[in-house]
């Protein structure tokens, strides 16, 4: 049994390790997601300080506060008239890489891994797209074109979106034996409808409460508050409340511009101090989430493979995976950003395909429902949470690539 002094110290090590990992990110360009995985492997699968059913029951509740928190800090921080010129392109790149590199994962799966075509087909999209946990926070601190870092951002908003939505809609037409492409076609579409009405509408309604309850305290935490109302609300509906959470902050973070374009009249300039004090505080927050995210990475990293498979063997197939995805990740981001200044930057786009939790998720959902009839069903989280590794490796290397052109 783990006693209190020991968990807050654990606690008060990896904020510290946090925050001297991101000093060194901005020296040499290193993220410091691979510091803190490594730490979460440390005291999990080696020491066994925590096991994965000491983690497990948190798993759904840190994976909708990470997104819910994340993205909300990324729409504060974007512009919008960059978000809008440059969300054709990020839907481009999302869909061409899910659709090239799920197929090309669909087919491993059923020749190499001996999985029937509906069980290959659920691992598909769990190995391709991005994680706006890892991309967000990362490329708003480099010094890129802003154009590329929007549209990383958006991307993986977008893909964060698909992976679950497709996902899911495999897992149950595998489990009711229907295929109905038509109804997964509208459930994805109603998510993005109803996520990004949601969150934009109620963004509008909160810049002018805010306006109103300015002088008072705590506005930060009634915004937070309202921020979780929003995002519940939107998965009640059956809406992205990732979706939700982004487009809440893009209006927030852009309050002057939404209002002169609805020529609504509000004297914004008495709310600057309140959006540059919940600006700091939200990163603060976030840096606190993000931490403790990736050392879960590293505390559900199975090291020893699973059953029938050796550790070498589940890297050595995540490896594979994640080099052709690469070759379809570099076509999409060409196709992607062809005519357009971001062109040149194609190969650094590429690199950065770190996938994280919310993919770790589902192949943790999947082992659970698939267990009982799929003998195999636990190379899902072998094989996953290996890919988490890897292209966090590689999306590290990115930055350093770009720091070098420069």
């Amino acid at each position: 049994m783990i006693n209190a002094i020991t968990v807050f110290s654990i606690v008060g090590g990896i904020i510290f390790v946090g925050f001297l990992s991101n000093l060194l990110f901005k020296k040499t360009g290193l993220p410091s997601s691979l510091f803190l995985i490594l730490i979460g492997i440390i005291l999990g699968p080696v020491l066994n300080v925590f096991s994965p059913a000491d983690v497990d029951p948190i798993t759904p509740f840190l994976t909708t506060l990470t997104l819910m928190m994340i993205l909300f800090e990324g729409g504060l921080n974007m512009d919008i008239y960059k978000v809008i010129s440059q969300s054709f392109r990020a839907a481009i790149l999302a869909i061409l890489y899910i659709t090239s590199a799920a197929a090309f994962v669909t087919l491993f799966a059923h020749f190499i891994l001996g999985f029937q075509w509906l069980e290959a087909l659920m691992l598909g999209p769990m190995t391709a797209g991005t994680s706006s946990v890892v991309i967000i926070p990362l490329v708003s601190k480099l010094d890129i074109n802003k154009e590329v870092e929007v549209t990383l951002s958006l991307e993986s908003t977008i893909t964060d979106v698909l992976n679950i939505v497709l996902v899911l809609a495999i897992l149950q037409t595998y489990l009711r034996g229907l295929v109905d492409i038509p109804q997964t076609v509208v459930t994805i579409l109603g998510k993005f409808a109803i996520g990004a009405v949601l969150g934009a509408v109620v963004g509008i309604v909160w810049i002018r409460m805010l306006y109103h309850i300015r002088k008072e305290e705590y506005t930060y935490m009634f915004t937070l508050g309202v921020l979780i109302g929003c995002y519940a609300t939107s998965e009640v509906l059956g809406g992205s409340g990732p979706l939700t959470a982004l487009l809440f902050g893009l209006m927030l973070g852009n309050d002057r511009e939404i209002f002169n374009t609805l020529k609504l009249k509000l004297d914004l300039a008495y709310l600057s101090e309140i959006k540059d004090f919940m600006k700091r505080t939200q990163g603060e927050l976030a840096f606190l989430i993000r931490a403790f995210f990736f050392v879960f990475l590293g505390l559900i990293y199975n090291v020893g493979g699973g059953e029938g498979i050796t550790i070498w063997i589940g890297i050595l197939y995540a490896v594979i995976i994640v080099s052709v995805n690469l070759i379809f990740r570099h076509a999409a981001a060409t196709i992607a950003t062809w005519k357009s200044d971001m062109f040149r930057f194609r190969r650094f786009m590429t690199f950065m395909c770190g996938i994280g939790l919310a993919n770790a998720t589902l192949s943790i959902l999947l082992f659970r429902e698939l267990s009982p009839t799929v003998p195999y069903a636990y190379l899902y989280p072998a094989i996953i949470t290996n890919i988490i590794i890897v292209t966090n490796i590689v999306t590290s290397i990115a930055p350093l690539l770009f720091k070098l052109r420069k």
